[in-house]
């Protein structure tokens, strides 16, 4: 199985993404999405918007809430603790932290094709660079539970010991992440009904999957 994020509560933040006007700086645009998603700098996409401060620090919550769910998908975990949700939500903000991307290039609208922008990623390589010791924890703690070693444990206590497992190999190599060759991603801006430049929920989708890229073979209990 290869694990991709899956993010559909993006679709509320697509909406809210949009940009107009003559002269439109699609290279800015563009960055002050990514600004906004993996740095929590609000400021250069408020300016493009008008979007109050309040409310798109509600949708990157939210968008952030959607990682972490999609983080415990991967890893085949059911819900676990408010106290392991926001530390996943914190680890997933330390790396985000660290994202590194730059728009080369801009292609202009023509005969019917949408307005695009080159996006370069270099991917954060911390789950790949530790899939070996991931999968040796999930191993052990697979054979711990046929061996009904948390047989005792509500559904909740069984998830949250599951991913400290797995949060604590990751947060142990914050500090030495790798990075990956540098990932170029066509970013189409397509005007909707309104005359906005919108982002589609597959392309965001995309954007983070090549940011944070998941080993291609199973990691899951």
């Amino acid at each position: 199985m290869k694990f991709k994020y899956s993010l559909p509560c993006l679709l509320l933040l697509v909406v809210m993404l949009t940009g107009c006007g003559h002269n439109f700086d699609s290279s800015g645009y563009v960055t002050s999405i990514m600004d906004t998603l993996y740095k929590g700098n609000y400021t250069s996409y408020m300016d493009f918007t008008g979007v109050s401060r309040s409310d798109v620090s509600l949708y990157r919550d939210q968008w952030l809430t959607s990682s972490a769910e999609a983080f415990m998908t991967a890893f085949g975990a059911g819900t676990p603790s408010e106290e392991t949700t926001d530390r996943i939500i914190a680890l997933l903000n330390q790396l985000y932290a660290n994202a590194s991307y730059e728009v080369t290039a801009e292609t202009p609208a023509s005969d019917g094709s949408p307005q695009t922008v080159q996006l370069s990623i270099r991917p954060l390589n911390i789950l790949k660079d530790n899939y070996d010791a991931i999968q040796v924890y999930v191993h052990s703690f697979n054979e711990k539970n046929a061996d009904f070693s948390y047989a005792d444990l509500t559904e909740e206590a069984y998830y949250d010991t599951y991913l400290d497992g797995i949060l604590t190999i990751l947060e142990s190599h914050l500090a030495d992440m790798t990075f990956g060759e540098a990932t170029t991603l066509d970013i189409p801006l397509e005007k909707n009904s309104d005359g906005l430049y919108t982002i589609s929920e597959d392309t965001l989708t995309a954007i983070q999957n090549t940011l944070l890229p998941w080993p291609e073979t199973d990691t899951q209990q």
